[in-house]
């Protein structure tokens, strides 16, 4: 296909394209924390939606009931994520109220993941609503400009999983090893008040040997600065941090899935790879992930999707089963909500 007809057929039949040509997530969903629908249907209509009831009282006589609604919502967007839920029990006003936030209501809708991994981490106290919407309406990954599918908990930051395998920003660590390469007594640790992780249990691995996480973790970047600054530590103790390396499961252990909620279109994307660019057999780790409008980039370079859309006859011709269909329980609610741009 030459350029002028792959550009004609991206623009008529963008959607098609993504059907046909696309057709697997890269497995690196299976070695984060994974969420569990099932447990959280009952839950998801408590999340983005008010009381039936209308209420009855304001939110008080004092300050916040005085005040107007604008400056209400200013207050809600400034509570950690602890405190905003703890408000949304106070009443059928404060529940109204709260769930009248934009962003609140899009991250409750398509952000759960977000929120779920951060209260089971024990780090809503650390970040509000907003730190969520934020990365809920990003595409790219916050240290490239590739497509990120991941949100980093520790700081709340989008990010894609070749970022979060190879850079430095994600060296996660557990508090005693650290303690033991810095040469300090744990206790300093937590003197300095650095925001630590509680890990939570699930595989994180391809393999069928089982991990055993630490019961906590700090990101390595963190406590360095906080102690060089505190004199606690001196500059040698960098290097030896890096030259001991960091046992790249325990990142996986501090990330979990996260879409892009697309503006344009008003839908969530989890992206998806290649099926042009996929091996024959296995799962792939190293496969990058696409949005839709990123995909129909890709796709007027991938010369291998291209093949597929002709064998295709223009989506409406049968086209092969992939070879590596990925039998995890979460792979249908990707796809199914992916493919419309």
């Amino acid at each position: 296909m030459n350029n002028e007809d792959v550009l004609a057929d991206v623009e008529k039949h963008a959607n098609a394209i993504i059907r046909v040509c696309s057709g697997y997530q890269p497995a690196y969903g299976l070695l984060v924390i994974r969420p569990d629908f099932s447990c959280l249907n009952p839950v998801h209509a408590t999340l983005d939606s008010a009381f039936d009831t209308p209420p009855t009282a304001e939110l008080g006589t004092y300050i916040l009931g005085r005040l107007p609604a604008e400056l209400k919502l200013m207050v809600l967007r400034e509570l950690d994520i602890l405190s905003f839920f703890r408000f949304r029990h106070v009443s059928r006003r404060a529940r109204e109220l709260s769930t009248g936030l934009w962003e609140y209501n899009l991250v409750a809708k398509h952000g759960r993941e977000g929120l779920r991994g951060l209260l089971r981490a024990g780090l809503a106290h650390r970040f509000t609503i907003c730190d969520l919407y934020q990365p809920l309406i990003t595409e790219k990954c916050s240290t490239c400009d590739a497509f990120g599918g991941l949100l980093f908990l520790l700081t709340a930051e989008r990010c894609c999983f070749t970022c979060l395998q190879s850079k430095a920003h994600y060296h996660v660590i557990s508090p005693r090893i650290y303690a033991m390469l810095s040469v300090i007594h744990p206790a300093r640790l937590n003197r300095k008040s650095i925001p630590s992780l509680r890990t939570v249990s699930g595989r994180y691995t391809l393999t069928t040997t089982p991990v055993n996480p630490p019961k906590r973790l700090i990101l390595a970047e963190h406590a360095t600065q906080a102690l060089l600054a505190a004199k606690v530590i001196k500059e040698d103790v960098i290097q030896v941090l890096r030259s001991q390396g960091d046992e790249q499961r325990q990142r996986y252990m501090a990330t979990t899935l996260y879409p892009w909620y697309n503006l344009k279109n008003a839908r969530p994307e989890y992206g998806a790879g290649c099926r042009g660019c996929q091996p024959p057999r296995g799962l792939y780790l190293d496969d990058q992930a696409f949005s839709a409008r990123g995909f129909l980039s890709h796709f007027s370079q991938c010369a291998e999707a291209q093949r597929l859309w002709a064998e295709s006859e223009g989506g409406t011709g049968p086209l092969g089963k992939p070879e590596c269909a990925r039998p995890y329980s979460f792979h249908s609610f990707f796809f199914s909500n992916w493919l419309a741009i």
